[in-house]
């Protein structure tokens, strides 16, 4: 089983995705999350494997979704173009092009459509986060059942201060509170791994060179069930939060993030990246916050 962006290696009941582009820290392009994709449906039939784990390679799970900007500049990510001809006086109402808040918030629908569909998988997915897990990366844990963290990893979503918010945001309130969500949005500050555990975006924090090791001793665990019994637990699990509105409010967040997509200091952001890279933008974006950056919680 081979792909682009990702390794899939089976250890008897237990079959490991590994997320493979250390280059950008693993960031979510539109191949790794098409690999990804592919890798669940492939490992979906049968119960020879029963448990899926999760991880990324290099220094990082994942710092979020790819901010490479495409090409052409900022133009794909302009509001529709009027067809007709230049001249307005000779445009019928159909002649006049797709917005970008409807353009964006079709997107990021599929997207988070896409997202629901994973976190309903019928096998059991676990997650080994280390380095970072920020933003996009969030989105992927959020569709995950369980997760085990390397102490000194960090977590959090700064896209909030000029780019939106998780397009998987309505699974956060439920599982963290309103207001530790709140506290991830209103400055894009980072928490550690131990205000992760003690916020329950995480299970349980090992030593980096322990990670591997319990988190697939875990796996195999689980796989002592049969695949009937870990299906049913999940899906009874599922459908609790299912009924609490998580379903609901993920879709509806896509509209909030359309919103936001339409402010000043959205294109900003996007101006900035087409004109001078992600790392330049960046800058701009995380400069303000510095000064005041939060100390991690000590234990």
């Amino acid at each position: 089983m081979e792909f682009e962006n990702l390794l899939v290696d089976i250890d008897g009941p237990v079959a490991t995705i590994t997320l493979n582009r250390p280059h950008t820290l693993n960031a979510l392009s539109a191949g790794l999350m098409a690999d990804y994709d592919a890798a669940l449906t492939a490992l979906a039939p049968g119960d020879a494997v029963r448990v899926i784990r999760v991880r990324g390679a290099g220094r990082a799970f994942c710092p979020g979704y790819d901010l490479t900007p495409p090409d052409g500049g900022n133009g794909a990510y302009g509001p529709g173009a009027a067809k007709g001809g230049s001249d307005p006086e000779a445009r019928g109402l159909a002649d006049f092009g797709e917005s970008l808040a409807m353009l964006e918030r079709e997107g990021m629908r599929q997207m988070a459509e896409r997202w629901l569909r994973i976190w309903n998988y019928k096998k059991p997915v676990i997650a080994q986060v280390h380095g970072y897990c920020l933003s996009g990366g969030l989105d992927l844990l959020s569709t995950t059942d369980l997760a085990f963290a390397a102490t000194g990893t960090r977590f959090g979503h700064p896209a909030s201060r000029c780019v939106g918010i998780p397009i998987l945001m309505g699974m956060l309130p439920p599982k963290i509170g309103a207001a530790k969500t709140k506290r991830l949005l209103f400055t894009g500050d980072l928490i550690d791994a131990d205000e992760a555990l003690d916020w329950g975006l995480v299970e349980w924090v090992v030593d980096a060179g322990e990670l591997d090791a319990r988190t697939m001793e875990y796996c195999q665990r689980m796989a002592l069930l049969p695949m009937d019994g870990l299906s049913i637990h999940k899906q009874a699990v599922n459908r609790w939060s299912e009924i609490q509105g998580c379903r609901v409010a993920s879709l509806d967040m896509v509209d909030m993030d359309a919103l936001y997509h339409t402010t000043p200091v959205y294109h900003e952001f996007i101006r900035r990246l087409a004109e001078h890279g992600l790392q330049q933008t960046l800058a701009w974006r995380d400069g303000p916050f510095k000064a005041g950056e939060r100390k991690p919680v000590s234990t």
